[in-house]
């Protein structure tokens, strides 16, 4: 069996809710331009802390109906006690891919992610909202550092995370939703976190959100 929790990107106002509770929030819509925000910034929200040594994980995108780009791309890793004893930290990253000169919009709802996790997986905090930006635009990542434990088989947590991609050109701001099987495994020739990000291994089709989502 199964148990979802919903969580928000970012940093604060972390809160557990039972796992019955299910995506509340009101359906996502297009959002009007505003203007084209001149150098938008980067270094605004704080960075997570990660203990040294943390491994990436085995990430596949899931299948999606209506493909467009991965604005963010999801980086996942997990401590060495976790490997070796099943208990500990697990970060979550969702990095804006420079190469489609994205933002994002602080003016509307902030990235909102759903935790799936099997029978003998447990990750917390079980929700949580990204931080208030001051900012109308920024550029930093939204991150996450949770407790993570297993007992038995690791099988993979499911992961649906939704949020806005603007262009800087102020052309689009639209809805998206990408889907993740995150196997609690090292990835294929993955590096600690003391090296630089892997880069590529998470820019398959997304989806644009609808209405009825």
């Amino acid at each position: 069996m199964r148990t979802t929790a919903w969580l928000g990107l970012g940093l604060l106002a972390l809160t557990s809710v039972s796992s019955e509770q299910a995506w509340t929030s009101t359906p996502q819509t297009e959002v009007k331009h505003a203007g084209p925000i001149p150098n938008i910034p980067s270094g605004v929200v704080p960075a997570v802390r990660r203990p040294a040594g943390m491994v990436p994980l085995k990430v596949v995108p899931g299948k999606q109906k209506r493909p467009i780009p991965y604005y963010a791309t999801l980086r996942a890793e997990v401590d060495r006690p976790f490997l070796t004893r099943g208990e500990g930290k697990i970060y979550l990253g969702f990095h804006l891919d420079p190469l489609y000169a994205v933002h994002w919009n602080n003016r509307v709802k902030p990235l909102e992610f759903r935790l799936e996790t099997a029978e003998g997986v447990r990750v917390t905090p079980s929700r949580g909202t990204g931080p208030k930006v001051e900012q109308p635009a920024d550029k930093d990542p939204r991150e996450f550092l949770l407790n993570i434990a297993a007992t038995g088989q690791n099988r993979p947590l499911l992961l649906t995370v939704r949020y806005f991609a603007c262009d800087d050109a102020d052309t689009f701001c639209i809805p998206v939703t990408q889907r993740y099987t995150v196997h609690l495994e090292p990835a294929p020739g993955g590096k600690s976190s003391e090296s630089p990000p892997l880069r590529g291994v998470t820019r398959p089709d997304a989806v644009e959100e609808s209405p009825d989502r």
